[in-house]
């Protein structure tokens, strides 16, 4: 199943007759949400497969592996490896904070926008394709407002569970909605639930993205599943980081989620907590000296 705007013609008409907050797709042919997208062999042929090396497909179901006895290719998931020459894992600079969100953009989003836009802080959305498709508008606002907007793979799947053609176009599907709806060409990604290796930083380093993950998490997204999580316990991971003189040393990056109501609404909690504690916040891009986010 696809979605299909008839014409570009047709979605003005609508855009014209209909309230924006119903217009909520993009126009084109794009894959069906929830689901992996097909290979799609134009973005294949993109690929030169012999740079990209060979490690194996894993068994992850929702970002819980099969972890090797070795860790050949540097599997961050099962043992947090990282490669200097191509992933993003912290601020450089002491007291810089790249606030970053995932998962969006959603109608929880624009919450998250109202406030920052009091506080005239940027952060960073890694967006999932398919709710770019649904929520255009909103992905217009945060990006218009100065926010970055990165790529977060089109249906929110373990990356390492995908044929390489499948990664491809999670990847190349979510760029071109981003460019569709603002125009831009991210160069920042982030694998769902942190699951990548070495072949999945080869193709997305071909495909111009840097591989960005975190080295602070607030583990947000376990208060939809966990009843004993307790929201208080985000707010209170901030101020513990910010007192812990071990982290002084370098400036961090922070996994939070604008896809639930209870998790954007943490927004406006921990900001003024960084923010007496004199860090900059900052879109991640900034925080790492890179003077744009896109291509």
């Amino acid at each position: 199943m696809k979605y299909v705007n008839s014409s570009l013609f047709l979605f003005s008409a609508l855009w014209m007759l209909l309230p924006t907050s119903i217009i909520a797709v993009l126009p084109g042919t794009w894959p069906a949400a929830g689901n992996p997208p097909p290979a799609n062999a134009n973005y294949t042929s993109l690929i030169d497969r012999s740079k990209i090396r060979n490690a194996p497909l894993n068994q992850a179901t929702q970002g819980t592996p099969n972890c090797p006895a070795t860790d050949t290719y540097c599997y961050w998931t099962c043992t947090l490896c990282t490669r200097n020459d191509t992933d993003i894992v912290r601020c450089p600079k002491s007291l810089d904070w790249g606030l970053t969100l995932d998962d969006g953009p959603t109608s929880f989003t624009t919450s998250v926008l109202d406030y920052l836009d009091t506080q005239n802080v940027k952060v960073t959305f890694f967006v999932i394709g398919a709710n770019v498709y649904q929520n255009p508008d909103i992905l217009q606002r945060a990006f218009k407002a100065g926010h970055q907007i990165g790529v977060h793979t089109w249906s929110h799947t373990a990356l390492t569970s995908q044929s390489t053609e499948v990664v491809i176009a999670e990847l190349k599907y979510t760029i071109d909605a981003i460019k569709a709806a603002v125009n831009v060409t991210p160069k920042y990604m982030r694998p769902p639930f942190g699951d990548y290796d070495d072949r999945i930083r080869d193709i997305s380093t071909q495909l111009g993205l840097k591989p960005t993950i975190w080295d602070l998490d607030t583990n947000d997204w376990m208060s939809t599943d966990d009843p004993t999580f307790r929201l208080s316990w985000i707010s209170g991971n901030f101020n513990e980081w910010v007192s812990d003189p071990t982290l002084k040393s370098t400036g961090h990056i922070s996994l939070e989620h604008d896809l639930y109501n209870q998790t954007a609404a943490q927004i406006p909690l921990v900001v003024p907590i960084l923010l007496k504690a004199n860090y900059s916040i900052k879109t991640v891009h900034d925080c790492v000296g890179d003077p744009s986010a896109y291509v």
